[in-house]
């Protein structure tokens, strides 16, 4: 098994690219206690009721390994400290906070690639006034690299990803299914439309939820999407919407993996950033994507939008209390070989984006949340990333930024 980078290397390797930036918002802050990189949509730190954040979980390098510590960050003191860890080690899962404060940790892989079965049905529970998790009921289907969404009424949906239907190792999936907190028990509900996994969603602002894009396994190849659907929780059904891709000056049809999506004020949706997956049309295009569109749900219609100035893949969007909106970091997918050390601004009333800000190092597949004050809090992932690091693997950091708009 590839040996994990020490903290030594990983100091060295940051003290060598970390030129502070502190005038451009960004600022250090308490490192991890260890240094843990983040893939999926939505497995990495979270906001808790009482300010505080909740990371958990997680893998190393190129996923070799899966952890189940787990750590708080306190605001007040900016520093980390090691909270109780999950009874099963998992990356690739979902956390999703529900209404009473305590936290939902969901599916995911677990163990080395080379073992299998290795994706979960099992979830778990994490309370922050004891610091500790406990079992609550598994899930009806298998899945990692999926995606999680806590509904209005306080339930939570999971839907796609990825999981496991021997003699197949490896099945994208559309089967979706509900968590109730009240019972503690999962409830099948309508699978997707479209099977798909590493996809964004968001909730609208009637309660819906809108997915778009992720990608989908052939059977020796992994092709991205652009079909969009929306769920009503009401009727617990599907209903297809206008696929990404189509605007003007985007040829018709382009598909997204790993692109980001959030809800902006005014109710209407920005995506942006991603790669396009596998061949398409007989063409492989290597590249991230820079190109942003935004759908209207009143219109059902994506239209659009600036591009970033930094195309941008495993980059993380958060949505400012301002209505703008933040991109961070990421790389470029064509090359692999460094996380960007840059962020940019979008305004959604002027329609475009701002210039460039430095962050203290350059990183992909981190951790970003929102803090209760407005600051941003992103954490850990990876500086250098695969052949480019100095033992031919991730060089994974343990370093906290705030950016404070």
């Amino acid at each position: 098994m590839p040996r994990e980078n020490t903290a030594a290397t990983v100091e060295d390797m940051s003290t060598q690219t970390e030129p502070r930036t502190t005038a451009s918002g960004w600022a250090a802050t308490g490192d991890l206690p260890w240094a843990r990189q983040w893939d999926g949509m939505n497995e990495g730190p979270v906001l808790l009721p009482d300010g505080r954040v909740l990371a958990a979980g997680g893998g190393n390098n190129r996923g070799a390994v899966t952890y189940a510590d787990a750590a708080l960050y306190d605001p007040a003191s900016g520093q980390w400290t090691v909270t109780g860890s999950l009874a099963t080690s998992r990356r690739l899962h979902s956390l999703t906070v529900l209404p009473d404060g305590k936290v939902l940790a969901a599916g995911g892989f677990h163990g080395h690639p080379s073992t299998s079965p290795n994706i979960l049905t099992s979830a778990e529970v994490f309370d922050p006034a004891t610091g500790t998790w406990s079992p609550t009921g598994s899930m009806h289907t298998a899945r990692c690299n999926h995606h999680a969404i806590a509904l209005a009424d306080g339930r939570v949906l999971v839907m796609g990803g990825g999981s496991e239907r021997p003699p197949i190792d490896s099945l994208v999936i559309a089967a979706a299914e509900i968590y109730d907190p009240a019972t503690g028990t999962w409830t099948e509900t309508a699978p997707m439309i479209h099977a798909r996994a590493a996809f964004p969603a968001v909730l609208l602002p009637d309660g819906k939820v809108l997915v778009a894009a992720g990608l989908v396994e052939t059977g020796g190849d992994l092709v991205g999407l652009t079909f969009c659907e929306i769920y009503d929780p009401v009727a617990g059904t599907w209903s297809p919407t206008t696929p990404i891709g189509t605007p003007v000056p985007l040829e018709a049809g382009r598909p997204r993996v790993g692109a980001q999506m959030v809800a902006l004020a005014d109710g209407t949706v920005l995506l942006t950033g991603g790669h396009t997956g596998g061949p398409q049309n007989w063409n492989y295009a290597p590249f991230s994507l820079g190109e942003s569109e935004r759908y209207d749900p009143a219109t059902g219609k994506w239209t659009d939008a600036a591009p970033m100035r930094i195309p941008r893949d495993e980059f993380r969007l958060i949505r400012l209390d301002s209505g703008k909106v933040l991109a961070i970091g990421g790389l470029e997918y064509g090359g692999y070989d460094a996380g960007y050390q840059n962020s940019e601004i979008f305004d959604p009333a002027t329609g475009q984006w701002g210039p460039l800000l430095g962050l203290t190092i350059g990183r992909a597949k981190f951790g970003a949340v929102e803090l209760a004050d407005g600051r941003v809090l992103i954490a850990g992932g990876a500086a250098v990333l695969a052949n480019a690091g100095p033992d031919g693997n991730h060089v994974l950091i343990t370093k906290t930024d705030l950016f404070t708009p």
